[in-house]
Protein backbone atom coordinates (compact mmCIF):
# COMPACT_ATOMS: atom_id res chain seq x y z
CA UNK A 1 0.00 0.00 0.00
CA UNK A 2 2.80 2.30 0.91
CA UNK A 3 4.56 1.46 -2.34
CA UNK A 4 1.45 2.34 -4.31
CA UNK A 5 1.28 5.73 -2.66
CA UNK A 6 4.90 6.42 -3.54
CA UNK A 7 4.29 5.45 -7.14
CA UNK A 8 1.25 7.71 -7.37
CA UNK A 9 3.14 10.60 -5.77
CA UNK A 10 6.03 10.18 -8.19
CA UNK A 11 3.65 10.07 -11.15
CA UNK A 12 1.88 13.23 -9.98
CA UNK A 13 5.15 15.11 -9.54
CA UNK A 14 6.37 13.95 -12.96
CA UNK A 15 3.15 15.14 -14.59
CA UNK A 16 3.34 18.54 -12.92
CA UNK A 17 7.01 18.96 -13.95
CA UNK A 18 6.33 17.91 -17.53
CA UNK A 19 3.42 20.34 -17.83
CA UNK A 20 5.51 23.20 -16.41
CA UNK A 21 8.40 22.47 -18.79
CA UNK A 22 6.08 22.26 -21.77
CA UNK A 23 4.53 25.62 -20.98
CA UNK A 24 7.89 27.30 -20.41
CA UNK A 25 9.77 25.76 -23.33
CA UNK A 26 6.96 25.48 -25.86
CA UNK A 27 4.59 28.41 -25.35
CA UNK A 28 1.38 28.52 -27.31
CA UNK A 29 1.62 30.13 -30.75
CA UNK A 30 0.68 33.78 -30.91
CA UNK A 31 -2.78 34.33 -32.25
CA UNK A 32 -2.31 36.32 -35.49
CA UNK A 33 -5.62 37.98 -34.91
CA UNK A 34 -4.10 39.70 -31.89
CA UNK A 35 -1.33 41.42 -34.01
CA UNK A 36 -2.08 44.90 -35.35
CA UNK A 37 -1.06 44.88 -39.06
CA UNK A 38 -0.99 48.09 -41.10
CA UNK A 39 -1.22 48.37 -44.88
CA UNK A 40 1.82 50.18 -46.28
CA UNK A 41 0.81 53.29 -48.25
CA UNK A 42 2.15 54.26 -51.68
CA UNK A 43 4.67 57.03 -51.04
CA UNK A 44 5.88 57.50 -54.64
CA UNK A 45 6.34 61.18 -55.47
CA UNK A 46 5.90 62.27 -51.85
CA UNK A 47 8.61 64.39 -50.22
CA UNK A 48 10.78 62.62 -47.69
CA UNK A 49 9.48 64.80 -44.86
CA UNK A 50 5.85 64.07 -45.68
CA UNK A 51 6.61 60.36 -46.07
CA UNK A 52 8.16 60.34 -42.61
CA UNK A 53 5.07 61.96 -41.09
CA UNK A 54 2.70 59.51 -42.77
CA UNK A 55 4.73 56.49 -41.68
CA UNK A 56 5.10 57.77 -38.11
CA UNK A 57 1.32 58.17 -37.88
CA UNK A 58 1.03 54.46 -38.71
CA UNK A 59 3.68 53.48 -36.18
CA UNK A 60 6.24 52.66 -38.87
CA UNK A 61 9.88 53.72 -39.03
CA UNK A 62 11.44 55.43 -42.09
CA UNK A 63 14.93 54.67 -43.37
CA UNK A 64 16.39 56.47 -46.41
CA UNK A 65 18.63 54.45 -48.72
CA UNK A 66 20.24 55.90 -51.85
CA UNK A 67 19.14 58.09 -54.73
CA UNK A 68 18.06 57.41 -58.31
CA UNK A 69 17.75 59.76 -61.30
CA UNK A 70 14.18 60.05 -62.53
CA UNK A 71 12.78 61.91 -65.50
CA UNK A 72 9.47 62.86 -63.86
CA UNK A 73 9.76 62.72 -60.07
CA UNK A 74 11.48 65.84 -58.69
CA UNK A 75 14.63 65.64 -56.61
CA UNK A 76 14.12 64.71 -52.96
CA UNK A 77 10.80 62.93 -53.51
CA UNK A 78 10.32 59.19 -53.00
CA UNK A 79 11.01 57.14 -56.12
CA UNK A 80 11.02 53.60 -54.64
CA UNK A 81 10.12 51.85 -51.39
CA UNK A 82 10.55 48.50 -49.68
CA UNK A 83 8.26 46.72 -48.73
CA UNK A 84 6.03 47.60 -51.67
CA UNK A 85 2.80 49.58 -51.37
CA UNK A 86 -0.18 47.42 -50.41
CA UNK A 87 1.84 44.97 -48.34
CA UNK A 88 1.38 44.77 -44.57
CA UNK A 89 3.70 45.65 -41.70
CA UNK A 90 3.51 45.66 -37.92
CA UNK A 91 4.04 48.68 -35.71
CA UNK A 92 7.74 49.40 -35.38
CA UNK A 93 8.67 47.83 -38.73
CA UNK A 94 11.12 49.74 -40.94
CA UNK A 95 10.15 51.06 -44.38
CA UNK A 96 13.14 51.70 -46.68
CA UNK A 97 12.72 54.65 -49.06
CA UNK A 98 14.85 55.69 -52.06
CA UNK A 99 14.61 59.30 -53.18
CA UNK A 100 14.87 60.89 -56.62
CA UNK A 101 18.05 62.69 -57.69
CA UNK A 102 16.06 64.56 -60.33
CA UNK A 103 16.53 64.47 -64.08
CA UNK A 104 19.97 63.29 -65.18
CA UNK A 105 21.75 65.69 -67.51
CA UNK A 106 24.84 65.25 -69.67
CA UNK A 107 27.01 67.70 -71.58
CA UNK A 108 27.51 67.12 -75.31
CA UNK A 109 31.25 66.47 -75.74
CA UNK A 110 33.46 68.08 -78.39
CA UNK A 111 33.77 65.35 -81.03
CA UNK A 112 35.20 67.39 -83.91
CA UNK A 113 37.73 65.39 -85.90
CA UNK A 114 36.88 62.00 -84.39
CA UNK A 115 35.89 59.14 -86.72
CA UNK A 116 32.11 58.87 -87.00
CA UNK A 117 31.93 55.38 -85.49
CA UNK A 118 34.07 56.30 -82.50
CA UNK A 119 32.01 59.43 -81.85
CA UNK A 120 28.75 57.46 -82.06
CA UNK A 121 30.03 54.88 -79.56
CA UNK A 122 31.07 57.60 -77.11
CA UNK A 123 27.68 59.33 -77.30
CA UNK A 124 25.86 56.03 -76.77
CA UNK A 125 27.92 55.28 -73.67
CA UNK A 126 27.02 58.71 -72.31
CA UNK A 127 23.33 57.86 -72.67
CA UNK A 128 22.51 59.85 -75.80
CA UNK A 129 20.49 58.66 -78.75
CA UNK A 130 22.20 59.50 -82.04
CA UNK A 131 21.50 60.38 -85.66
CA UNK A 132 24.28 60.46 -88.25
CA UNK A 133 24.19 62.73 -91.28
CA UNK A 134 26.86 62.83 -93.97
CA UNK A 135 28.15 66.25 -94.99
CA UNK A 136 30.66 67.68 -97.44
CA UNK A 137 31.50 70.62 -95.18
CA UNK A 138 35.07 69.39 -94.70
CA UNK A 139 37.64 67.72 -96.91
CA UNK A 140 38.95 65.86 -93.85
CA UNK A 141 37.17 62.68 -92.78
CA UNK A 142 35.52 62.68 -89.36
CA UNK A 143 32.98 64.55 -87.28
CA UNK A 144 32.54 68.14 -88.44
CA UNK A 145 30.04 69.29 -85.80
CA UNK A 146 27.11 68.19 -83.66
CA UNK A 147 23.60 69.47 -83.11
CA UNK A 148 23.13 70.58 -80.35
CA UNK A 149 26.60 72.09 -80.31
CA UNK A 150 29.40 70.77 -78.12
CA UNK A 151 29.12 71.99 -74.54
CA UNK A 152 25.30 72.01 -74.47
CA UNK A 153 23.87 70.29 -71.38
CA UNK A 154 20.83 68.11 -72.13
CA UNK A 155 18.37 66.19 -69.92
CA UNK A 156 18.44 62.47 -70.64
CA UNK A 157 17.16 60.85 -72.72
CA UNK A 158 18.24 63.21 -75.51
CA UNK A 159 19.13 62.90 -79.18
CA UNK A 160 22.32 64.27 -80.74
CA UNK A 161 22.92 64.55 -84.49
CA UNK A 162 26.43 63.92 -85.80
CA UNK A 163 27.51 65.62 -89.02
CA UNK A 164 30.23 63.39 -90.45
CA UNK A 165 32.43 63.99 -93.47
CA UNK A 166 33.72 61.03 -95.44
CA UNK A 167 36.67 63.17 -96.46
CA UNK A 168 38.29 63.64 -99.82
CA UNK A 169 40.28 60.95 -101.55
CA UNK A 170 44.08 61.07 -101.46
CA UNK A 171 45.45 62.17 -104.84
CA UNK A 172 48.93 62.43 -106.32
CA UNK A 173 50.29 65.93 -106.87
CA UNK A 174 51.04 66.42 -110.59
CA UNK A 175 54.31 67.80 -111.94
CA UNK A 176 53.70 71.49 -112.68
CA UNK A 177 57.27 72.53 -113.35
CA UNK A 178 57.61 74.11 -116.77
CA UNK A 179 53.85 74.62 -117.05
CA UNK A 180 52.48 78.07 -117.81
CA UNK A 181 50.87 79.85 -114.89
CA UNK A 182 47.64 80.38 -116.86
CA UNK A 183 47.13 76.61 -117.15
CA UNK A 184 47.66 75.70 -113.50
CA UNK A 185 44.11 76.02 -112.17
CA UNK A 186 42.67 73.70 -114.83
CA UNK A 187 45.49 71.18 -114.39
CA UNK A 188 44.95 71.05 -110.63
CA UNK A 189 41.16 70.97 -110.79
CA UNK A 190 41.41 67.91 -113.03
CA UNK A 191 42.83 65.98 -110.05
CA UNK A 192 40.64 67.71 -107.42
CA UNK A 193 43.36 70.07 -106.17
CA UNK A 194 43.48 73.86 -105.85
CA UNK A 195 46.06 76.48 -106.76
CA UNK A 196 47.58 78.06 -103.67
CA UNK A 197 50.06 80.93 -103.43
CA UNK A 198 51.70 82.09 -106.68
CA UNK A 199 55.03 83.88 -106.30
CA UNK A 200 57.30 85.29 -109.00
CA UNK A 201 61.07 85.33 -109.34
CA UNK A 202 61.96 88.19 -111.64
CA UNK A 203 65.60 87.24 -112.21
CA UNK A 204 64.97 83.57 -112.95
CA UNK A 205 66.60 82.50 -116.25
CA UNK A 206 63.67 80.26 -117.23
CA UNK A 207 60.97 81.18 -119.72
CA UNK A 208 58.74 83.87 -118.16
CA UNK A 209 55.37 82.66 -116.93
CA UNK A 210 56.58 79.09 -116.40
CA UNK A 211 56.63 77.26 -113.05
CA UNK A 212 60.14 76.77 -111.66
CA UNK A 213 59.19 75.40 -108.22
CA UNK A 214 56.15 73.85 -106.54
CA UNK A 215 55.10 72.74 -103.08
CA UNK A 216 54.19 69.98 -102.35
CA UNK A 217 56.63 68.32 -104.73
CA UNK A 218 55.45 66.28 -107.73
CA UNK A 219 54.33 62.78 -106.73
CA UNK A 220 53.41 63.79 -103.17
CA UNK A 221 50.19 62.48 -101.64
CA UNK A 222 47.63 65.20 -100.90
CA UNK A 223 44.01 65.04 -99.85
CA UNK A 224 41.46 66.23 -102.39
CA UNK A 225 40.86 70.00 -102.47
CA UNK A 226 44.34 70.53 -101.06
CA UNK A 227 46.46 73.48 -102.23
CA UNK A 228 49.61 73.50 -104.35
CA UNK A 229 51.77 76.64 -104.26
CA UNK A 230 54.22 77.61 -107.01
CA UNK A 231 57.04 79.99 -107.93
CA UNK A 232 56.87 81.34 -111.47
CA UNK A 233 59.69 82.83 -113.52
CA UNK A 234 59.40 86.39 -114.78
CA UNK A 235 57.39 89.46 -113.93
CA UNK A 236 53.84 89.13 -112.58
CA UNK A 237 50.89 90.65 -114.47
CA UNK A 238 50.47 93.24 -111.70
CA UNK A 239 53.85 93.96 -110.07
CA UNK A 240 52.26 96.35 -107.57
CA UNK A 241 50.29 93.59 -105.84
CA UNK A 242 52.27 90.48 -106.73
CA UNK A 243 54.40 88.45 -104.33
CA UNK A 244 57.96 88.78 -105.62
CA UNK A 245 60.86 86.64 -104.46
CA UNK A 246 64.36 87.95 -103.94
CA UNK A 247 67.67 86.34 -104.70
CA UNK A 248 67.47 84.39 -101.44
CA UNK A 249 64.55 82.45 -102.81
CA UNK A 250 66.89 80.89 -105.28
CA UNK A 251 68.07 78.65 -102.45
CA UNK A 252 64.63 76.99 -102.41
CA UNK A 253 64.27 76.72 -106.17
CA UNK A 254 65.53 73.47 -107.68
CA UNK A 255 68.16 73.64 -110.43
CA UNK A 256 66.74 74.56 -113.82
CA UNK A 257 66.75 71.67 -116.30
CA UNK A 258 69.20 72.19 -119.14
CA UNK A 259 66.73 71.32 -121.85
CA UNK A 260 63.57 73.47 -121.54
CA UNK A 261 62.43 73.03 -125.12
CA UNK A 262 58.85 72.06 -125.57
CA UNK A 263 57.77 73.64 -122.27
Amino acid sequence: MRLLRLVLLFAAMFGIGYAFAAIRLFPAAEDPTDVDFTEIPDLTGVSLAEAGERLAALGLVLTEQGHLHHGEIPGGAVVAQRPLPGQFARAGDTIVLTTSAGIETRRVPDLAGLPGGQAATLLTRLGFEIDIEETDESAVAGVVRTRPAAGTRLPLPARVRLFVSQGKAIVTVPDLQGRHVDDLELLLEAVDLRLGAVRYQVEAPEVPGRVIFQSPAPGSALRGEGFVSVIVAGTPPDPATADLTGDAVGDTVPPTPVDREGC
